[in-house]
Order: structure tokens, then sequence, then C-alpha cells
């Protein structure tokens, strides 16, 4: 077996895990509305390390995916998308590691780990969909199958983006909770996000495993 198929196949290994333990917690935190809420808010209680380990096995993912590209980077496109491939499993991982804080938490009130799980949404997102847009089109060139999948997932995950970003902008820092406001549907785009992010994942990597 060679290395970039072992990569390939944790790959796929990995991020399905992740999915897994995403919709595991659905179940097994009934409590917490999915529309409300984003996925982070899943590490906070009981069953936090359902989290910690979906956060860590999309990061296994994204790391393998290197892995496994590593040796196929022949072009500046696809060198610069690896770079941004290797700093979203470093954002994943440090998400895995430090847990979010309360959403009531005052901003003087916040601990460490919160401050590094912003941190790690603020790389790691952004580097997510870089990634997906580079590493799409360079994969595209090699294999023309893949580029059409690659795009649509590519795209549905900046669409998902967006939403979240002018969700929190509408919402505004410091702003009370309004039950009827925006922020009510801001838990649906960020598990869209991530779910088309894994998908990508999968879908990047399985022409290596075929």
């Amino acid at each position: 077996m060679t290395y970039p198929l072992l990569a390939a196949r944790a790959v796929i290994g990995a991020t399905a895990l992740a999915l897994v333990a995403l919709a595991a917690l659905h179940v097994l935190k009934p409590e917490l509305d999915p529309a409300r809420n984003m996925i982070s808010q899943y590490a906070l209680g009981r069953y936090g390390w359902v989290m910690a380990l979906c956060f860590a096995a999309f990061a296994a993912g994204s790391g393998c995916l290197f892995a496994a590209l590593i040796g196929h980077a022949s072009s500046l496109l696809s060198r610069i998308g690896l770079i941004a491939l290797l700093t979203a499993t470093v954002g994943l991982a440090m998400a895995a590691v430090f847990p979010m804080d309360p959403v009531s938490t005052p901003p003087p009130q916040r601990t460490f780990s919160g401050k590094m799980h912003g941190v790690s949404f603020m790389t790691g997102v952004p580097s997510q969909m870089l990634a997906m847009v580079l590493l799409s089109v360079a994969l595209g060139k090699q294999s023309s199958d893949v580029l059409p999948p690659l795009l649509a997932l590519t795209a549905v995950a900046w669409v998902s983006l967006a939403i979240v970003i002018a969700i929190m902008l509408a919402v505004g820092p410091g702003k009370p909770p309004n039950p009827n406001g925006p922020e009510r549907f801001l838990g649906f785009p960020n598990r869209l996000l991530m779910i088309a992010y894994g998908v990508w994942l999968m879908v990047a990597a399985w022409p290596m495993v075929r």
C-alpha cells in the first residue's frame, strides 16, 4: 500500500468519524436548538468530549489530505492551497483542545480557552475556505471528474459562511438575545458549512483511493 493511498483512506475514515460525531450530538444533546446554536456550543457541559472528538477528527482528515497531496503539489496554486489546508488543520485542532466560553460570558471574563477558541475560528475557517477554492481548481486540472462536485461543495461552504457572517453582523456584539432575531437561524448555515467541508475532504481524497 502506497503512502498517498494510506493517507487518502485516513482522510475518508477520519472525516466520516467527524460527521458521525456531529450527527450523534444532535441526539445526545437535544436541548441545544440546532437552529440557534453553533456547533462549538456542543463542547460545553455533558458530552463535550464528543464535540472535541468531532473537531479533532476534522483536523485529522484535513492533515491527512495535506499528507496525501503534498507529493503532487507541483504548481504555485496547489502549494498555497496546501498551506491553507495545513493552517485549517491547526485551527481545527485548536478548536478541539480549547472549548468556547458560554455565549453569555462578558468579554472581560472570557477564559484563555475561550479566547483561543476564537483564534481557532478566525484562522481555521478562512483557511478552510481558501483551501477549498485553490485545491478544487488544482485537483480539477488533474481529474476533471472531481471538479464539479468539489466546486459545488466549495460554493455551499462559501454561501454558508456568508450567511453566518451576515447574521453575526446583524446581531452585533453586546446586544441582548432576541428570540425573534436573525440569530435564531445561525446554527443551520454553521452546520452546513462543516458538512460541506467534510464531504469536500472525502471527495478530494477519493481519486487516490479508487
